[in-house]
């Protein structure tokens, strides 16, 4: 049976990889602008650079700077992120790229695994940035309103679906990225993934296979699109 998943989870993945390529058949200027100048943006940021330097400096084979990760970069600089929660932060590696924009920036992190938390430490003491970490099972209460919000759902398993909506509601406003990773690793992430995306504020939805991104602004209409990544 499960092989028989895996199989169904490469076709699916394949299918995704000839929806809306570079842009095709995306008729929302907001999301082709994203898709063409964000997602698919090859561009060799001096900041890769910047990171891969400090993530060297651990020794670690954790600490390699990965598609996912650039992606993760490349969003908090293009909308211009300020104020940025990332609950699942692991060892790190995210909180360097969602903060790299700005020295400008404060980054909040949650992550509850003493092996991922420490080296992660280690890791923000040698990167000139504020970064926040918390490493408790309670989600921090945040008087300002998050720009960004990082969820990785393969890192944080203390939530139900009702108490993850509330909280995202609670922290978000009209501007809100929700970036969310990990929603086809499995069927419970799955169910969290399908939870959040029913929260009736939220407008478009981009599904990259296994990252989603939320927008709640209201001049954006309330659609799904899936993306090639």
């Amino acid at each position: 049976m499960a092989r028989i998943y895996r199989l169904s989870k490469a076709g699916l993945k394949l299918l995704y990889k000839i929806r809306h390529h570079r842009g095709h058949g995306i008729h929302s200027p907001f999301v082709f602008d994203l898709v063409t100048k964000v997602i698919e943006e090859k561009t060799a940021y001096h900041a890769y650079e910047d990171i891969s330097f400090v993530l060297e400096s651990m020794h670690d084979s954790h600490y390699r700077l990965s598609k996912y990760n650039k992606l993760i970069f490349r969003l908090s600089n293009y909308f211009e992120s300020k104020h940025i929660l990332e609950i699942g932060s692991g060892y790190g590696i995210n909180s360097l790229c969602l903060s790299a924009p700005s020295a400008n920036i404060t980054c909040t992190c949650v992550e509850t695994s003493k092996r991922k938390y420490l080296p992660a430490q280690n890791l923000y003491e040698k990167w000139d940035r504020r970064i926040v970490l918390y490493t408790g099972k309670q989600l921090p209460v945040i008087e300002d309103k998050q720009d960004c919000i990082l969820i990785d759902l393969n890192n944080f398993n203390y939530f139900t679906q009702t108490d993850l909506n509330q909280y995202i509601v609670s922290m978000s406003y009209e501007k809100t990225m929700i970036i969310v990773k990990g929603i086809r690793t499995n069927k419970r992430n799955h169910m969290l993934w399908k939870s959040i995306i029913s929260i009736e504020a939220r407008t478009a939805v981009l599904d990259l296979f296994n990252t989603g991104i939320i927008f709640f602004n209201p001049e954006l209409y309330r659609w799904s699109y899936k993306i090639s990544f």
